[in-house]
């Protein structure tokens, strides 16, 4: 058994997928999801349920994450023919059909989380041409890069906040487990958003020493924009991956053999 804890900080199934496995290969794993996720309040989910009643306006709906799938099958059973859905890679769209099957339109960037993410999503929406209106449905935060974009080429955009992201906020025992950890070998951290990054750093504040003690160890992520913020951070050892759990695997078992 490895003494490097093992940190996975993707929100739902698949974080706890990855780590029943990890688990029963003997390994020390800490589900630490960056945020949770819940339906907004009555007031944003209104206004959400309202637009989605009618969408014969809209030509494109933004879904840029697992979380605002989940969140907007709350309300929304099959979509209009007319209705083209976009994201921002094959993660979320492999989401996204099983949500709503396969005959869905779909729009999404193919290939690697290098060559995925908002500006490669942009380069087939300019291909494709501009739709009349666009209906972005996420987080109460988000990038306004891709917004902007679509206004810039005359789309109108309309942005309603679909769920909420609630940050990481460790348990007492999370807390004395983490104090402990710290005069011991610091962990394999895998870690998807930058976003996230932020959630854990503030989510150790109460520990002393635990900040350094995390950026001693491995960071393992699935894009360019995230490993800027790891740095900023302060980790020196960091790993690109793709996001399906068999590699994220084994550069987390190869991170583990690497730091032995």
């Amino acid at each position: 058994m490895s003494e490097h804890p093992i940190i996975l900080m993707r929100p739902g199934a698949a974080n706890d997928r990855l780590a029943d496995r990890l688990e029963a290969e003997g390994h020390e794993v800490w589900r630490w999801p960056a945020f949770t996720i819940d339906l907004p309040g009555a007031a944003d989910a209104e206004r959400v349920a309202k637009r989605l009643e009618n969408l014969d306006d809209v030509e494109m709906v933004v879904l840029p994450s697992p979380a605002s799938v989940a969140a907007v099958a709350h309300w929304v059973r099959e979509w209009p023919e007319h209705v083209t859905l976009a994201t921002v890679g094959e993660g979320t769209a492999r989401v996204i059909r099983a949500a709503w099957g396969d005959d869905v339109k779909l729009l999404y960037p193919e290939g690697d989380a290098e060559h995925s993410g908002s500006e490669a999503l942009w380069e087939l929406v300019m291909a494709r041409g501009a739709p009349s209106r666009v209906l972005f449905l996420r987080g109460q935060t988000g990038r306004e890069w891709l917004p902007s974009q679509f206004r810039s080429i005359g789309s109108d955009v309309v942005t309603l906040c679909a769920y909420v992201r609630v940050p990481l906020e460790l348990s007492s025992t999370d807390l004395r487990t983490l104090l402990l950890a710290t005069v011991g070998p610091s962990p394999v951290v895998y870690i998807t958003s930058t976003d996230a990054v932020d959630a854990l750093m503030h989510a150790v504040r109460p520990v002393t020493g635990a900040r350094s003690w995390l950026v001693r160890g491995t960071a393992i992520t699935i894009h360019p924009r995230v490993v800027r913020r790891l740095e900023e951070a302060g980790f020196k050892k960091i790993v690109v991956t793709s996001t399906d759990d068999e590699t994220v695997r084994r550069h987390i078992l190869e991170s583990l053999d690497d730091a032995s």
